[in-house]
């Protein structure tokens, strides 16, 4: 590749996006493309503070969890993100900072200001943003499946629809916005005829 493509994929719980990410991820090995896949938050010390922080009742205030976060990012950047666009790979991402601003958002701080805190730490951007856009309604109804009752702290439908709004707001040119209703196959189709003209553009 004449140079490396960093696509990232986003959504409320409950939208799809990691079973998504996956096909993707799935389609690139199959092309014998170098791709590799990651995730936030990470499995590093960090990340593992978030998981603990989401399955707490109580909310931690919006500024602990974007420190908690930017703190993950800082180090998933560092040890995998700019390694991996340094050795012109393929980065599929599940959840970025895009993330930070509609849950944090919807935590209390300005997905504006979270969006500029995040710049300021000279993150890689992505060239993609694979947004699968679900009515809350609908993605509660398959976390409480997917969860057997315990759910983590926004998965409440009143927050994921300010989550949603925030994902909305935010969403600039990068964004592709997939209809989540659609069947894991429809939805898929669109993404990789997207994905398909990324890497001609970028092996031309």
């Amino acid at each position: 590749m004449k140079r490396p493509l960093f696509v990232v994929f986003e959504g409320i719980d409950g939208s799809g996006k990691s079973t998504q990410c996956d096909l993707l991820f799935g389609h690139a090995v199959s092309l014998g493309l170098p791709a590799v896949k990651l995730a936030e938050p990470t499995d590093g010390r960090w990340g593992r503070k978030i998981r603990a922080m989401l399955r707490e009742k109580e909310m931690a205030p919006a500024e602990e969890q974007m420190r908690l976060f930017l703190l993950d990012r800082q180090e998933d950047a560092e040890k995998n993100i700019i390694p991996a666009l340094r050795e012109n790979r393929i980065i599929i991402m599940d959840r970025y900072y895009f993330s930070n601003a509609a849950y944090q958002g919807a935590a209390g701080m300005a997905p504006e200001q979270i969006i500029a805190e995040n710049r300021k730490m000279n993150f890689p951007e992505p060239d993609r943003v694979y947004f699968v856009d679900l009515p809350p309604d609908r993605a509660m109804e398959r976390v409480t499946v997917r969860s057997g009752g315990e759910q983590e702290v926004f998965e409440k439908e009143s927050l994921l629809q300010k989550v949603r709004e925030n994902f909305l707001s935010i969403a600039d040119g990068r964004f592709l916005v997939l209809d989540g209703t659609g069947s894991i196959d429809e939805i898929f189709e669109v993404i990789r005829n997207d994905f398909n003209d990324l890497v001609t553009r970028v092996t031309a």
